[in-house]
């Protein structure tokens, strides 16, 4: 069903170039298969010189968090988002999944069965053989001058190196993470200095030729498509732009500045000109911005000439990343995120090793990065976002600077508006990729509330992927977002199937959302029509005023008789008392941190309240308990459904 669905949608000249593509692919693939590693290493391994440690310029906290995670892996305990530092032993099993004991065979790549229903999760051997550490590594030896460090990292390259040749076993199956590991051996490389010649160096000639093998594979396997294009296909023209700039030899330069114009296209294709990233989700923003950023400090360094509109879009990329975090540089999950990464910051060892309050997407690091690259300053934007990463401004201040900030992002679908020190995002992102899903939860007119920099709505987040299909299509739900859901049915319809875990209905198209500004209020407004096939449109209009009320409007446009369920998803630190559970109003005291509010919802038919156990996720791979409010009720012809919250510090 859902190949013949992409099908119907594309044009016969599309199909067509899509079929000779394909044809040409499988030839470079065959080729490829018949080599596999005895093709002749030709090229050498040259520094670029951008990726250095300013020793003088780290602080205390960013150099403790480098020693602590290169003394984890030297003890062989890899640190992970969701899991912290995970003992996997010194080397550690490439093709392993920890989490279920399971591992994957030996044998030829394009026989290895990736997604195997079994509850095993392919991302654990290729986040780990990403090789993230190495990079880590080589930077606590030049801060601490000991050599532990850099003779652990090239031993570990080495294991993996001799433990997955070329074309065998788990990690020789996906491009994309054939070039995210080139590109943190290219950075580990440049750290470790130039050293003896390959030429008579044996270590350093087996990975010159690792590097080699990266760049064919990488080519041969390209996931471009003229159908839909997404991070895979960034990241392979990404690793190979790398890998062309690190490797000297014929054809380098050619590949050079063709993959340069690449990605520059790619930039103009992935990234809404507003800068929100095409694939709608916050995760996949911060991953498809590190690689755009990757390439322009590449670019940079090999001076080759900046192009304005890249530029341009990667500027919108950090404000629209800058806009979304709150004063701790958090940056709320929305849709799905898996925390990939390009190489490991400051923010993200932190956020390995901590032992609670972990946030996957804390950008603080990234922010600094982007500012001092394009010299902007995101972490201090008064005329268009809410809150102020980094930046330690007085509670007081703060207020004062979010009393008059509202952000909108029409191509997006995106807007944050702020009242005080409540901060609320509204959600009305077309579905990714131009409609084709993939990482696009069912979160139309949801909605992400803060206060003082606390989540108090917030999105449900991402949990897993393929190790567990039903906890991946209920976090993608309508249910698991602050939205409305008619007669139990999805905004975007997700099919049971195993195999579309990473596909779901154009179901739900979005009207752009508008802008209401009154005398005492921002208002904000949007429609989806997910449930046209049901005779439903929903629309929602939310205000938030200087009273520290923030207003939700649901308008269910009918003729029929339905039934709904409005969802208010909070963390476990929030405490739950449901005052008036029956009636046409209802009504709760929500309680935690620094914070009393009160939810009341009104409509001119009997509503029940009722507050349910849930989960979230913070960080791919695990989830926690939760509190739900759900507010139901049975309608015939159009309702209208208000919704207060309203607080005290």
């Amino acid at each position: 069903m859902k190949l013949i669905t992409v099908l119907q949608r594309e044009s016969p000249l599309t199909l067509a170039r899509e079929a000779l593509w394909r044809t040409r692919r499988r030839l470079r693939q065959m080729n490829f298969q018949g080599q596999r590693g005895g093709a002749e290493c030709a090229v050498r391994y040259r520094p670029v010189g951008y990726y250095r440690v300013q020793l003088s310029e780290l602080d205390e906290r960013s150099s403790r968090a480098i020693l602590d995670y290169a003394n984890a892996v030297c003890d062989g305990r890899f640190p992970w988002f969701a899991y912290g530092a995970v003992k996997l032993g010194f080397p550690p099993r490439w093709n392993f999944d920890f989490v279920s004991g399971k591992d994957w065979p030996e044998t030829k790549s394009d026989r290895v069965q990736i997604v195997r229903h079994d509850g095993s999760d392919v991302k654990v051997p290729w986040e780990l053989s990403r090789l993230q550490f190495l990079p880590v590594l080589a930077k606590a030896w030049l801060i601490s001058g000991k050599s532990r460090y850099s003779q652990a990292a090239q031993d570990l390259l080495s294991d993996w190196i001799d433990r997955n040749p070329v074309g065998v076993g788990v990690n020789w199956t996906m491009p994309m993470e054939a070039a995210l590991r080139a590109v943190s051996v290219c950075l580990f490389l440049e750290l470790l200095g130039s050293g003896e010649d390959q030429e008579t160096n044996s270590w350093r000639f087996s990975v010159t030729r690792c590097l080699w093998q990266h760049l064919r594979f990488i080519e041969a396997y390209n996931e471009f498509s003229h159908l839909a294009r997404s991070n895979h296909y960034l990241s392979n023209i990404l690793g190979v732009f790398y890998l062309s700039s690190y490797l000297q030899g014929p054809g380098m330069e050619q590949k050079r500045q063709l993959h340069k114009k690449l990605l520059e296209k790619e930039i103009l294709v992935q990234v809404c000109e507003d800068g929100g990233d095409y694939e709608a989700s916050s995760g996949y923003h911060l991953l498809n911005l590190q690689m755009f950023t990757a390439a322009l400090r590449l670019m940079d360094a090999q001076k080759m000439e900046r192009n304005p509109e890249f530029v341009g879009r990667l500027k919108n990329m950090y404000r629209f990343l800058a806009a979304l975090a709150d004063q701790r540089g958090r940056v709320p999950h929305i849709g799905d995120c898996d925390d990939g990464r390009i190489e490991l910051l400051v923010d993200d060892l932190e956020q390995m090793l901590a032992t609670g309050d972990r946030n996957s997407l804390t950008v603080s690091s990234h922010l600094g990065i982007g500012g001092f690259l394009l010299a902007e300053d995101y972490r201090g934007r008064e005329d268009e976002v809410a809150w102020h990463p980094v930046v330690s401004y007085s509670r007081e201040r703060r207020s004062e600077v979010a009393e008059r900030a509202c952000a909108i992002f029409p191509a997006s679908g995106v807007a944050v508006a702020s009242s005080g020190l409540a901060q609320v995002v509204f959600l009305a992102m077309p579905n990714g990729i131009n409609g084709k899903g993939s990482h696009t939860h069912n979160d139309k007119l949801s909605l992400i509330l803060r206060f003082d920099g606390e989540e108090f709505f917030l999105d449900a987040g991402t949990g897993c992927y393929t190790r567990d299909g039903e906890v991946r299509n209920r976090l993608r739900s309508t249910a698991a977002h602050n939205t409305i859901r008619i007669d139990g049915e999805e905004q975007n319809r997700i099919s049971p199937s195993p195999g579309a875990l990473f596909y779901i209905f154009d179901d739900a198209r979005v009207s752009p959302i508008e802008l209401r500004d009154g005398n005492e209020c921002k208002g904000l407004r949007a429609a989806h029509h997910g449930y046209d096939r049901i005779g439903v449109v929903h629309t929602r209009t939310l205000k938030i005023g200087p009273d520290g009320i923030l207003t939700l409007e649901d308008h269910l446009a009918t003729s029929g008789s339905h039934t709904f369920e409005a969802f208010f998803h909070l963390q476990s630190k929030w405490q739950v008392t449901v005052n008036q559970g029956m009636g046409p109003e209802v009504s709760c005291q929500i309680e935690g941190p620094r914070v009393r509010a009160e939810l009341s919802c009104r409509a001119p038919v009997e509503l029940e309240m009722c507050c349910l156990d849930g989960e979230v996720s913070s960080s791919y791979g695990t989830t926690e308990e939760a509190q739900t409010i759900v507010v139901r009720g049975s309608f015939r012809g159009p309702l209208r459904l208000l919704s207060c919250v309203s607080w005290q510090a």
